[in-house]
């Protein structure tokens, strides 16, 4: 894999992610891409490991620097945790939604698509906070795009360059990445099935997201998951009329989870 230029604000001093063990395999995102966008993507994105201060006696500081650069040179790749693989889960919009949203913290997608000819292309999408449905373009100053395959290189960052909405009607639908709403960099369409990338149509042959966030961003998301089945269960059950519904406590959740336009069975 060549490398292009990674724009300014990389360096060594970047602590490299060590991805999670011992779940299912993820093959978007091998441990040597993880080193370069960890290098290249801002300290929202990663953890970084300050280097011990020099002590005076000099022979000291350069001993425990040296340690401090070998630990972080040879770590294996620890925080960032899988949270969608279309592989797995399925490719779909709702599946991304599903394993996505009420994750409030960074997280990297990883699309990859192929072309007539055989050309592919692996892309990056981060996102330095949780991901929305809108009509409207969002995103911090954290935000990038990231090409990893047939080249690695930076290709875009800025704020307000996400988009995603697939229900609001009379605006574009799917997925989109870039500065300019007008002619995005990245446009996933409504059904998850292509892409347009800088122009040039690609098949989506699988979708990965990984969340960079603290583990506690990760049990939030994994309790609104499981309280949203348990609500669905409920809902079958038990019918709440529109008037109940808007003074009911649970309707904060759903709020918290990304869907504050819930639409209850019986409203």
């Amino acid at each position: 894999m060549e490398v292009e230029g990674a724009g300014s604000g990389t360096g060594i001093e970047l602590s490299t992610p060590v991805l999670e063990r011992g779940g299912p395999v993820h093959t978007l995102l091998p441990v040597s891409c993880a080193w370069l966008v960890a290098a290249t993507l801002s300290h929202t994105y990663t953890r970084p490991l300050m280097p011990p201060k020099a002590s005076s006696g000099g022979a000291g500081g350069t001993s425990a620097s040296a340690a401090w650069m070998s630990r972080l040179v040879c770590a294996l790749p620890s925080h960032w945790v899988p949270l969608y693989s279309s592989d797995e889960h399925g490719l779909g919009a709702n599946r991304f939604l599903h394993h996505t949203l009420a994750y409030r913290g960074p997280t990297l997608v990883v699309v990859a698509g192929s072309a007539p000819g055989g050309h592919t292309v692996t892309l990056v999408l981060a996102s330095g906070q949780e991901w929305r449905e809108t009509h409207q373009y969002w995103g911090s100053s954290d935000c990038a795009l990231l090409q990893l395959f047939p080249t690695y290189q930076l290709v875009e960052t800025g704020p307000k360059m996400l988009y995603l909405n697939t229900s609001i009607r009379g605006y574009p639908r799917g997925l989109r990445a870039g500065s300019d709403p007008r002619k995005p960099t990245l446009a996933v369409e409504e059904d998850f099935d292509r892409f347009h990338y800088q122009g040039a149509p690609y098949v989506l042959n699988a979708i990965e997201v990984w969340g960079c966030g603290e583990q506690a961003a990760r049990e939030a998301q994994l309790d609104v998951k499981k309280w949203q089945v348990r609500e669905a269960e409920r809902q079958r059950q038990v019918k709440i009329s529109a008037a109940d519904w808007i003074e009911h406590p649970d309707r904060y959740l759903l709020e918290l989870a990304g869907r504050p336009q819930y639409n209850n069975s019986a409203s």
